[in-house]
C-alpha cells in the first residue's frame, strides 16, 4: 500500500483520449457500500417509509447499494444522524453525543477485510477514539477504524478476548487529518495492519487478529462498543468494506476506489 498523492491528485487525474466507462466501487464487489449522494437510499425512519428529501433530515435508515442488503438503521430517533448537502457535495453528520447507525449481525469478526471511507472530523476534543466504522461483538471482541478528534489521528484496533487474542492498537505516527476531508483505506490481513491517509502509508505494520471470528456481529458506524469508543462530531461521505467472505482489493482498485471516493468530496465545504 504505498502510492503517494493527494486528494487534489486523486481528484484531478482523468484518463486521456476518449470518455472512459463510469467507474462504480460495485465494479470490486464490495460486501457493502455506502454512498450518501445516492439520496434515494437514506431514509428518516427505520422502516425506510419516510424518504430524505433535503438537507438536515434524519438518517434513520441507509440502504446497502450493494447486492448484499446489508443496511444501516437506527431505532432511536434521537440518535440518527443528518443528511447534509451544500448542494454540490453529500454526507451524513453524527452529532459527537449518540449518533450512530448499525446493520443486522451479518458479519465475522476475522480477517482479511478492507475499508475505504471519506471522513471529516468535526471534534477538536478527546483523546480516545472516536469508531467512524467498526464490525463488533462486544466491548472487547472486534475491529475498527477510528480517528483521535483532538489532533485527527487515524487509528485501528482490533481485539478477540474470546479468542484469546489480546488487543492490536495502531495509530498514524506523524501523518494527521488536520480536520479537513481525507479517505483512508485500511486493510488488515492475517497479522498485518496497513492503513492509508489520502494516498499516504500512515500504518504499516504487525497486528494480533489472524482468522479468529465468533459468529455474526454489525457493522457499526458512528458511535461503537469496541474499548476506547467515544462520541465524535464527523462527516461520512462515503464507506465501502469487503469482509472476509469478500475478494479483496489490490493496490490498483484500491487506488481507483480511493480517486472515486475523492471525486465525491469536492465541493464547496
Amino acid at each position: 500500500m504505498g502510492l503517494g498523492y493527494d486528494i487534489p491528485a486523486l481528484a484531478l487525474r482523468r484518463p486521456s483520449g476518449s470518455t472512459p466507462t463510469p467507474f462504480s466501487p460495485l465494479d470490486f464487489s464490495p460486501s457493502v457500500f455506502f454512498d450518501p449522494s445516492r439520496i434515494d437510499g437514506l431514509f428518516q425512519d427505520q422502516a425506510g417509509t419516510l424518504a430524505v428529501t433535503a438537507d438536515s433530515q434524519p438518517v434513520g435508515l441507509w440502504k446497502d447499494l450493494s447486492s448484499n442488503g446489508h443496511d444501516l438503521s437506527q431505532a432511536i430517533s434521537a440518535a440518527r444522524p443528518t443528511y447534509r448537502t451544500d448542494g454540490t457535495t453529500h454526507w451524513v453528520e453524527a452529532d459527537g453525543v449518540d449518533d450512530g447507525l448499525l446493520t443486522a449481525a451479518a458479519f465475522d469478526v476475522k480477517n482479511p477485510v478492507t475499508m475505504v471511507l471519506g471522513y471529516q472530523m468535526l471534534s477538536t476534543s478527546g483523546t480516545a477514539r472516536v469508531n467512524i466504522a467498526e464490525i463488533s461483538h462486544s466491548s472487547t471482541n472486534g475491529m475498527s477504524a477510528g480517528v483521535r478528534p483532538n489532533i485527527d489521528r487515524f487509528q485501528y484496533y482490533s481485539r478477540m478476548a474470546q479468542q484469546g487474542v489480546s488487543a492490536t492498537n495502531v495509530a498514524s505516527p506523524s501523518v494527521w487529518g488536520n480536520h479537513e476531508r481525507n479517505v483512508v483505506t485500511v486493510q488488515a490481513t492475517a497479522g498485518h495492519i496497513a492503513a492509508r491517509l489520502n494516498g499516504v502509508v500512515v500504518i504499516n505494520t504487525s497486528q494480533n487478529l489472524t482468522t479468529q471470528s465468533i459468529g455474526l456481529h454489525p457493522l457499526r458506524v458512528g458511535l461503537g462498543v469496541v474499548t476506547g469508543s467515544i462520541p465524535g462530531a464527523f462527516r461520512l461521505f462515503g464507506l465501502q468494506v469487503w469482509t472476509a467472505a469478500a475478494t479483496q482489493p489490490d493496490l490498483a482498485q484500491i487506488a481507483e476506489l480511493e480517486a472515486w471516493l475523492a471525486t465525491q468530496m469536492e465541493g464547496p465545504l
